[in-house]
C-alpha cells in the first residue's frame, strides 16, 4: 500500500520580519545572531539560512563587521558542517563575503565545500578555483629566477609543506613516505604550519632532515626561509584546506611545486607545476579540469602507515549478535542526504540490520537527533542508528569489531577511514563517480583484489552491500584473509611507493635542467628510475 507522503522534518518557511534592530547598535547584531544560533539547535536550518540572508543585506549597508563577528559567521558555516548541510554552506558562503571582504582562507574554505556537493559540476569546480587564483595569486607574482644548481643526476632537496603534520590523515601517509626515502637520492625538508603542536608533530620531525616551523610566519619570511634552503621541488600537502600556505606558493620560491595528497582536485594555480595521482583516481581525459600536469604514480598514488599491529581482526559481528552491522566512520560533511538514501534503502533490503555512523561531533545530541529524524523521514527506525563520536585512533580501529561491512560516502568518498575498515578486515562498499574525491574508495579496493566491491551506479551500490550482507560464510573468509591481502599489496609497500614517487621527482627534475640549457646525456638519463617507466609517469617522450 502506498505510503502517506511525509513531510520533510527540520525545514521552516523562511519568516519576513527582520530579527536586527534598525539603529545599527552592537546589541542589534548580538540579538540577529542569537536569532541564527536558536533556529539552528532547534533544526530550523531553512529559518536560520533566511535570517542570515536578510541581515547580509541590513550590516553591509550599515556596518563592517567587526574581526569577531565575522568569526561568529564563519562559526555558523560549520554548524552547517557539524550537520552535513553543505548545500546550505555552499550558498551561505557567497553570502558572507559580500559582507566581509574576500580573505583567500575563506574563499579556500568555500572551494573545499564544492567537493562535497552531491551532483558534481566538475567545470563549475575547476573555474571557481581558476578564480581563486585570479583573485589571491595571480601569475605576476611568479619569482622566475632560481639558483638552484641544475645537475641533472645530484641529491635532491624535497621539502614538504602542510598545516597538518599532526594527528591528521595526511599525517599517516605522509610518514609511510618519509619511511620509504632513499636518503641517497633525496633530502627531506618538512615546513610545518601547525597551529597546535601535538605529539604526533614531535613524532613525525624526527623523519625530516630538516623541520621547520612556520606558524606564524608572514608571507615574505616564509618565501625567504625556502629560497635560503634551496628547495628543488616543493610539495603542497593542503590544497585549499585549512591553513594552506597557497598564498606563499604563487611567489613560487621553489623552481619545481607540487600538489599532492591532502586535496580533491586542482589547486587553479599557474604556479604549480604538477599534481601526483594514480590513473584511477584521476584517468587522462580528466587533466582538462587541472591547471597542474598530472603526474600518475603506479596505483594507488598512496601507501597505508599500519601502525597498529595489535588490534585483531575479529570475527564478522553477525556471527554472535545474529544481524548485519553496516558502519560509516566518515567526515559527516561527506554524509548527504542522497548517501542517506541509499543506507535507507540497503538497511529497508536487510531485515534487522543496523547501522554504526562515527564522526566529529556524533557525542553531541542536537547533531544526532538531527541525523536520526533525516533517517525517519526515510522510513527507518532511529532504533536502528547509532551515532557517536570520535575516539583515539586504537579505540577507532577497535570500533570495526563492531561492524560487518563497511558503507562509503557520495560523491567525496572516505580515504583514510576506508584504509582503517580494511585493516580491521571490514569490506566496504564504494560509489564511485568521475571526480576524484568519487574514486578513491575504487582505487583503494583495486590495490587490495576487491574492486568487485566499486559499485557504477547507486542501484549496484546498495545490490551489492544487500549480496554481500547475505552471504556470512563470505564475510567470515573475507575478514580472516584482509590484513595478508593488505601487507602484500602496494598500498602498503613504503618503499616500493617512494622509489616510484622518486622516480617522478628525478623526471620532473629533468626536464628542468633541460629548460636551463643542460645537456642531458645517455648516462644521466639513466638514473636509478626505469627511463620507459618514469616517462610513462611523466607522459612525456
Amino acid at each position: 500500500m502506498a505510503q502517506e507522503k511525509k513531510k520533510r522534518p527540520c525545514r521552516s518557511k523562511v519568516k519576513k520580519s527582520s530579527p536586527v534592530q534598525q539603529d545599527g547598535t552592537e546589541d542589534g547584531l548580538a540579538a540577529f545572531l542569537r536569532k541564527i544560533k536558536s533556529a539552528f539547535e532547534e533544526g530550523q536550518l531553512e529559518l536560520a539560512i533566511g535570517i542570515l540572508s536578510q541581515a547580509a543585506k541590513y550590516v553591509s549597508e550599515t556596518s563592517n563587521l567587526s574581526s569577531s563577528e565575522a568569526v561568529l559567521w564563519e562559526k555558523f558555516g560549520a554548524h552547517l558542517i557539524s550537520t552535513g548541510e553543505i548545500e546550505q554552506l555552499v550558498d551561505l558562503l557567497p553570502k558572507m563575503v559580500k559582507i566581509h571582504p574576500w580573505d583567500s582562507n575563506v574563499h579556500s574554505h568555500m572551494l573545499f565545500t564544492l567537493h562535497h556537493l552531491p551532483e558534481v559540476d566538475q567545470q563549475m569546480i575547476f573555474d571557481e578555483h581558476k578564480r581563486w587564483a585570479e583573485i589571491h595569486a595571480p601569475a605576476n607574482k611568479i619569482e622566475l629566477f632560481h639558483d638552484n644548481v641544475a645537475d641533472p643526476d645530484r641529491r635532491l632537496r624535497i621539502g614538504y609543506i602542510s598545516p597538518d603534520f599532526r594527528m591528521h590523515p595526511v599525517a599517516f601517509f605522509v610518514e609511510s613516505l618519509l619511511n620509504g626515502h632513499n636518503r641517497k637520492n633525496v633530502e627531506v625538508y618538512g615546513y610545518g604550519n601547525v597551529a597546535k603542536p601535538e605529539t604526533a608533530t614531535e613524532y613525525l620531525k624526527g623523519k625530516f632532515d630538516y623541520y621547520r616551523n612556520i606558524y606564524g610566519l608572514d608571507i615574505q619570511s616564509l618565501i625567504h626561509l625556502i629560497r635560503e634552503d634551496k628547495i628543488d621541488i616543493l610539495v603542497e600537502l593542503a590544497g585549499h584546506t585549512n591553513d594552506n600556505s597557497l598564498t606563499a606558493l604563487a611567489y613560487k620560491p621553489a623552481p619545481i611545486q607540487v600538489s599532492y595528497l591532502g586535496y580533491p582536485g586542482t589547486t587553479g594555480m599557474q604556479q604549480i607545476d604538477y599534481r601526483l595521482v594514480d590513473e584511477c583516481v584521476n584517468p587522462a581525459q580528466s587533466q582538462k579540469y587541472y591547471t597542474e600536469e598530472l603526474i600518475h604514480l603506479p596505483e594507488p598514488f598512496i601507501c597505508y602507515n599500519f601502525t597498529d599491529l595489535k588490534s585483531p581482526v575479529t570475527a564478522p559481528p553477525v556471527e554472535q549478535k545474529g544481524y548485519i552491522t553496516f558502519g560509516a566512520f566518515k567526515n559527516n560533511c561527506k554524509i548527504n542526504s542522497h548517501v542517506m538514501s541509499l543506507w535507507a534503502k540497503i538497511l529497508k533490503a536487510n531485515d534487522n540490520s543496523r547501522l554504526l555512523l562515527r564522526f566529529a561531533k556524533g557525542s553531541d545530541q542536537n547533531i544526532r537527533n538531527h541525523y536520526l529524524r533525516q533517517f525517519e523521514f526515510l522510513g527507518i527506525n532511529p532504533n536502528r542508528i547509532e551515532i557517536g563520536g570520535w575516539l583515539t585512533y586504537i579505540e577507532h580501529l577497535r570500533q570495526y569489531e563492531n561492524v560487518d561491512i563497511g558503507l562509503d560516502t557520495f560523491p567525496f568518498n572516505g580515504h583514510t577511514t576506508t584504509c582503517d575498515a580494511l585493516w580491521m578486515g571490514v569490506p566496504t562498499i564504494s560509489l564511485f563517480g568521475e571526480s576524484f574525491a568519487s574514486r578513491l574508495g575504487l582505487s583503494l579496493l583495486k590495490s587490495v583484489g576487491l574492486e568487485f566491491f566499486a559499485a557504477e551506479t547507486a542501484e549496484e551500490y546498495v545490490a551489492k552491500a544487500t549480496a554481500l550482507a547475505q552471504n556470512h560464510q563470505s564475510l567470515v573468509k573475507i575478514r580472516a584473509s584482509m590484513r595478508e591481502r593488505m601487507l602484500s599489496s602496494r598500498l602498503c609497500n613504503s618503499k616500493n611507493f617512494a622509489s616510484g614517487l622518486e622516480n617522478a621527482y628525478r623526471k620532473m627534475w629533468h626536464r628542468w635542467c633541460k629548460s636551463r640549457g643542460v645537456k642531458m646525456s645517455d648516462k644521466k638519463n639513466r638514473t636509478n628510475s626505469k627511463p620507459a617507466a618514469a616517462r610513462e609517469i611523466l607522459g612525456i617522450s
